[in-house]
């Protein structure tokens, strides 16, 4: 694939390159950039992360590392997606009683394992389909948590698609890792 554009998400150092529309999170490395019709420039050398993050024995970038600091009942309407020794982790919530519809589809190369449905209600639902290639989840969310954990056995990505009340999310309400980082775009794919 050609990479069209890399640029430096804000927050916590992570390489984001936006490849055939997606996202493609590479862990902490140099920051590109792309001029008008030219080639990607690099504009700074590539750095150890400093994280305190637990081992990460399943190889997703430091970036998704940890529980997103801003994730709590009643937090910003929004998804919360991280990575830690217990797997990966998906979860919505808003400040507001107001019933918001999240959808989200995730796409694998792997198979999705060990799927654990979290604090769900009657309408809620997550499914499996396509041999454990796609996970598709409904979460009707008030002010309190829904979530689902689960693992990748095998593969090299995870596509995540997220929508609320049947519209893409603003990026700006996906909040990744600990750091609470804003892909470039929904959907958007991470890399091991």
């Amino acid at each position: 694939m050609k990479k069209l554009l890399v640029k430096m998400l804000a927050g916590g150092g992570v390489l984001a390159t936006v490849i055939a529309g997606a996202t493609m999170f590479a862990g902490n490395a140099s920051a590109m950039t792309q001029t008008a019709g030219g080639p990607a420039v690099q504009q700074t050398t590539p750095t150890t992360p400093t994280t305190t993050a637990p081992a990460n024995a399943e190889q997703w970038p430091a970036a998704i590392e940890g529980r997103p600091t801003k994730l709590d009942n009643g937090s910003a309407r929004g998804w919360y997606f991280w990575h830690d020794n217990d797997g990966l982790h998906l979860d919505t919530t808003t400040p507001s009683d107001n019933l918001h519809v999240f959808e989200a589809v995730l796409t694998t190369d792997g198979t999705f394992r060990d799927v654990d449905k979290i604090r769900l209600e009657g309408a809620d639902d997550v499914v499996l389909l396509d041999n454990g290639h796609k996970l598709v989840v409904q979460f009707h969310t008030h002010d309190g948590i829904d979530g689902v954990n689960f693992h990748i056995s095998g593969g090299d990505s995870l596509t995540l698609r997220l929508d609320v009340n049947g519209h893409l999310i603003d990026r700006s309400n996906i909040f990744i890792g600990h750091n609470n980082v804003h892909p470039w775009s929904d959907p958007f794919t991470i890399e091991r």
